[in-house]
């Protein structure tokens, strides 16, 4: 699920290339462009934008989601989920037993997860 992908600019006419590179981009983000080369998504970039939206899935719908715990802090726990550091507070200690985890908000503007 998570992996490279490249884009071909080269073949193909001019104005179906630049529609799908516009959604391309704005599905994913930025790209890397070297001199002579096609199209090359930085491949952590895409990862953490991919596990991003795939996080955003999971809690609109509901979901549970595996985890681990990383560290006990102060109010909770941090907990290692899809590439991203999540909070699980100490009131919600019971989810820690099975490593499964609902996610409770997300907040868009920067990325800051709780879970319970």
């Amino acid at each position: 699920m998570l992996e490279r992908f490249f884009i071909d600019v080269v073949a193909g006419e001019s104005k179906i290339k630049e529609r799908a590179a516009a959604r391309f981009q704005s599905l994913v983000g930025s790209t890397d462009v070297v001199a002579g080369e096609p199209h090359l998504l930085l491949p952590r970039r895409f990862r953490q934008r991919r596990a991003w939206m795939e996080l955003n899935k999971i809690w609109r719908r509901n979901r549970k989601v595996k985890g681990f715990i990383l560290q006990k802090v102060k109010g909770g726990y941090l907990v290692g989920i899809g590439g991203f550091i999540t909070f699980l507070p100490i009131r919600r200690k019971i989810a820690i037993s099975n490593g499964r985890f609902t996610i409770e908000s997300i907040n868009r503007k920067r990325p800051n997860i709780v879970v319970f």
